[in-house]
């Protein structure tokens, strides 16, 4: 059920990729220093790190039983990235992407989580 619910966001990522064109006369270099584009930037950047950590303790628990929750924490830690760069991408004028991707790719985040969640609860309890 999990894979079918991934697959269909999938699609609807891939769908809006393929739609999403670049908006060249629309660029504004001073958007990216407006107060929600500088907390989208904090988040990057703190998403960033906990990736970067994420994949320190993968390579430490390589194989484990743990080992498949911190898969899910670092894919889900690639959407958060993915999700946060559209959106400054979109404020800042660099794309034109629907606004359905970005929640798409928040809710992949989501499910990514709560799923290596899940899994850390299995092993551990």
């Amino acid at each position: 059920m999990m894979k079918k619910i991934i697959n269909i966001l999938y699609l609807f990522l891939v769908a809006g990729a393929l739609s999403a064109r670049p908006a060249y006369a629309g660029i504004d270099p001073n958007a990216l220093y407006t107060t929600t584009n500088i907390i989208h930037l904090v988040v990057l950047i703190c998403a960033a790190l906990c990736l970067i950590w994420a994949l320190k303790i993968l390579t430490l628990v390589k194989g484990g039983l743990i080992s498949k929750s911190w898969q899910m924490f670092v894919l889900g830690f690639c959407f958060l990235i993915a999700a946060q760069l559209t959106v400054v991408g979109e404020n800042v004028g660099l794309l034109l992407i629907p606004t359905y991707i970005t929640t798409a790719l928040y809710l992949l985040m989501t499910i990514t989580w709560l799923a290596g969640l899940y899994q850390t609860r299995r092993v551990l309890g």
